[in-house]
Parts: C-alpha cells; structure tokens; sequence
C-alpha cells in the first residue's frame, strides 16, 4: 500500500444503484441504517411513527418497517464485503486480480452499457487465458461460455455468480460500460497513476495479451486501437513508461518498438 485511499468503498458501490429505485441511494441507505437502529431500540413503533420521529418518507418506512424490505444495495454492499471486493489496496491480492480484469474490460472484454455483467475475452491460449487466473484470484470459479455469433470472434466468459455485482466493481475502478470505440471520455484507469511499477506491468501485459500483434515488416508490435486520440496516446505513455523503451501514437494504431518488445517479453 502507498499511502492511498482504499478502492471501492461502499458508498462508491452503492453510486452505480443510483436511480434504481434511490436517486441517491447512499443518503438512503443512511437512512435504512437509522430506521434499523430506531426500531430496534423501539419496537412498538410502526411504520408512521418511525417515519415522523426521523423525517423520512412514508413509502420509505412502510417498506422498511412493515414490509421488512432490504434496500438492494445493502444486500450489494454486504455481499461484495463477503467476497473481499471492498475497501482493496494495491498490494492485495484481490486488487491485482481485479486490476488484470479490468485490463481485459479494455483490451477486449465488455461490459454492456444496458446493464452490468461482464464478459471477459479468452486470448490465443483459450482456456489458459491470463483471465482465468484472475478470476480465481477474485474468487470467481464457475463460469459460461458466452454465445457469439461473430465470425472467427475469441470466446468468452462470464461468472456465473454475483456477475452484475462485478461489474460494479469493474466499474468503480475505471472499467468502460459499453461499446468502447465510440466512448469518447474514455481514459485508463485513475488508480495507475500512482500505482506501484507491478500495478501498471500488470495491467499493461494483460492488454497486450489481447490486443498486440507482430508487425509483419519488422521486430516492432502493433496494437489497432479506434478510440480517440488522447487515449492512445495515454495507453502509448504507460506502455512505454513500464518498458523502459519507445512506444508511439498513431493514427488507429500504437507501435510498440523493438527494443520495448524486448523489454515487455514480446519479441519472438
């Protein structure tokens, strides 16, 4: 740890339920929290006393007391805890895990802008795909196989459990929603900045597992990015800031040099 603020707090969490059904669902959950503590140090008390002795809505209190409802991001939030998904530093385990899942988010896995299951791209080495490893180091251990209509498309995979509760997390640490090249705010992660060097070696051997191949004329390697430009160049600078080597910028592409290929462990 170096120092930072923790990643993915509960109430960074509970942001992503926004709208559904609390417009702001961290002040309702505060508000969950203090009927909880009333009632349990009042129990006669019905829905519309509670109600008026906290100043909170009645259909609010109704729920909570009469109807013994939970609010979902409660059960979201307790659950992720469960899992070890809250609160993460640099140097847990868990942090890298999801710090490589994040990687594979960008580099060509998905999270769809219509709701929050990840699906997670299998490179050449399918089903000894770095991705797996970091699905186990999460806690992920049974998946499905994504359907793909796509010709030649690499298979994918989503978690069978608490998938929506990941992409959350996946989320809060930066990973894009939606189909990414016509994203035009998106940027790498914030957490990479001040990262420690094994942080962004990670994440960036992870994306190029992805989306790296040799350029046929020459000892370099290319990644096609169609996203805007000051992301390619983002992703240039942290490639060649973890390699040591020249990496650069262009027009739908990144050319990584010979020497940085050397350097990441991508030469033949």
């Amino acid at each position: 740890m170096t120092g930072s603020e923790p990643f993915v707090t509960a109430r960074e969490l509970a942001a992503t339920l926004d709208g559904s059904p609390y417009d702001d669902t961290w002040r309702a959950l505060q508000q969950y929290e203090r009927v909880v503590d009333y009632s349990a140090r009042h129990p006669e008390k019905g829905s519309v006393a509670v109600a008026n002795a906290l100043e909170i809505s009645m259909g609010r209190a109704r729920s909570w007391v009469d109807d013994g409802r939970t609010p979902i991001a409660r059960t979201a939030i307790d659950t992720a805890d469960d899992l070890g998904w809250l609160n993460l530093e640099y140097d847990d385990a868990t942090f890298q895990g999801m710090n490589a899942l994040v990687a594979n988010v960008f580099s060509g896995g998905y999270i769809p802008a219509d709701r929050w299951e990840p699906y997670f791209v299998l490179n050449e080495r399918g089903y000894r795909s770095h991705v797996l490893d970091a699905l186990e180091l999460v806690g992920v251990d049974e998946l499905h196989e994504a359907a793909d209509d796509r010709d030649n498309a690499a298979p994918r995979v989503r978690p069978a459990e608490h998938s929506a509760l990941l992409g959350r997390v996946l989320s809060v640490l930066g990973a894009p929603r939606g189909k990414k090249s016509t994203l035009e705010d998106i940027a790498l992660p914030a957490y990479l900045e001040d990262a420690p060097d094994d942080t962004r070696e990670l994440f960036v051997q992870c994306y190029l597992a992805n989306r790296s191949y040799p350029d046929a004329t020459s000892d370099s390697v290319q990644i096609n990015e169609r996203r805007p430009r000051e992301y390619r160049d983002e992703l240039a600078a942290l490639i060649e800031d973890v390699a040591g080597e020249r990496v650069t910028s262009g027009e739908e592409t990144i050319t990584i040099s010979a020497a940085a290929a050397r350097s990441l462990g991508l030469a033949p």
